[in-house]
């Protein structure tokens, strides 16, 4: 018998929590039974102990034949080339109503930055054709509800194929509100809106500036979505705003009744929208949105679970095969990330993807990436959580690792409190 390489354990309240990345399973224990536990781990062939079953049955022990790689693999695979559901990120427009200083599509110049009515009849013509009954679609953008009639005609129209079931989500900024939109699109399956907050008055101001719309705009909007939808609202970090970050939530405090969520992000610096000034350090970001999630956990808010324990294997849709991002005149990309078409892994032409010579992202759409090639990933304690991590920030030479590796911990309690102590 040997013990699992890749769990991990943390104290909360009078518990003590132990995690199996493999297999997801959660074992809680009374704090006075952690030495016991400790030691079966420890000596993991003494079977006449009373935890040694239970640790046994969660894998947290396991056969000495057993290959823990192998089923994170299988586990990984399985998950990404599952054939249920069809997900598609639309990058429907690359405009924007607002100058955020710290947007990763700044300063980036493309020939084309919007779909046409053209783009909007091949995409159907193209998701007529998957063979996944289910379609879920994220509008995304740029701003997407500039386009707001284009894709509630788009929407229309996939409701009329018999041969699939349609579902939507959207990303926006929150500064539009268009009843007739949501009421409609509440009946094709709007499953939730993504929307994002820096924060109220000055601060929103700084960081948001736009002409169109302020942050008492994008608060009532958002209140109004929830009418339609679960609205999640990812509150974006940095130092000019962190410690204002508690305000929005308390902009909401008596809303809770409503299907609102929260979760935290934190803006970064890339070489093409330099924002160094306002870039949090990894640490202070951890721990401060670790402070801000347990305060909003404790005044009765609805934190999403922003770890990705119980992932399935699948730690972003980027690896999945069935998972694209769709942009204007229906080129093809790995992650919501790149829009260069020069970046591109194909293009949807005349109805049908058409794989970019030697493209080592798709290879002719048949596979998906594989983490486990990555040397330095292979022998990791996380390997189970993240799958390899971002491919994007690693093609661009940054570290791809999430930035929660040195906190999961922390994370895990979060995740018990939000999903067993909720």
């Amino acid at each position: 018998m040997k013990t699992s390489k890749y769990y991990i354990s943390t104290k909360i309240d009078n518990c003590v929590l132990y995690y199996n990345l493999v297999n997801d399973t959660l074992l809680s224990l009374p704090e006075a039974l952690e030495e016991g536990c400790v030691k079966c781990l420890e000596n993991p062939n003494n079977k006449d102990t009373i935890y040694w079953r239970k640790l046994y049955n969660d894998r947290f022990i396991v056969d000495d034949n057993y290959d823990e790689m192998k089923e994170i693999q299988r586990r990984h695979w399985r998950t990404a080339n599952t054939v249920n559901e069809y997900s598609v990120t639309v990058l429907c427009t690359l405009k924007c109503n607002s100058e955020c200083t710290y947007c990763y599509q700044r300063n980036l110049e493309f020939e084309y930055a919007q779909m046409t009515e053209s783009d909007f009849d091949g995409l159907y013509e193209y998701l007529c054709k998957v063979p996944q009954q289910n379609i879920h679609i994220n509008w995304f953008g740029g701003e997407p509800m500039l386009l707001k009639n284009q894709i509630l005609n788009f929407s229309r129209r996939a409701d009329r194929d018999r041969k699939h079931l349609y579902s939507h989500s959207i990303s926006t900024n929150g500064s539009i509100y268009d009843e007739r939109f949501f009421r409609e699109m509440e009946q094709y399956g709007l499953t939730n809106v993504n929307a994002s907050m820096v924060g109220l008055g000055s601060i929103h101001n700084q960081l948001r500036p736009s002409q169109d719309y302020d942050a008492e705009v994008v608060f009532k909007n958002l209140l109004r979505m929830t009418r339609h939808t679960t609205v999640v609202i990812n509150i974006n970090l940095c130092k000019s705003n962190i410690d204002h970050a508690k305000e929005i939530l308390e902009r909401f405090a008596s809303y809770q009744y409503l299907p609102i969520r929260f979760n935290f992000s934190r803006i970064v610096s890339y070489d093409h929208i330099p924002c160094k000034e306002e870039e949090l350090d990894a640490d202070t970001y951890m721990k401060r949105v670790i402070e801000l999630s347990n305060w909003a956990l404790d005044q009765g808010f609805v934190v999403c679970d922003m770890s990705c324990f119980q992932n399935l294997g699948l730690y972003c849709g980027a690896y999945a095969k069935h998972n694209e991002v769709i942009g204007p005149n229906l080129y093809v990309y790995q992650c919501d990330r790149t829009y260069n078409p020069a970046d591109a892994k194909g293009q949807i032409i005349d109805g049908k993807f058409v794989c970019k010579e030697n493209c080592a992202d798709c290879a002719g759409a048949d596979t998906c990436l594989d983490p486990y090639v990555i040397e330095e990933c292979k022998d990791c304690k996380i390997l189970p959580y993240c799958n390899g991590g971002c491919d994007y920030l690693r093609k661009i030479g940054k570290s791809p690792c999430p930035i929660e590796k040195d906190y999961l911990e922390e994370y895990l309690k979060l995740y018990y409190r939000i999903f067993y102590q909720g």
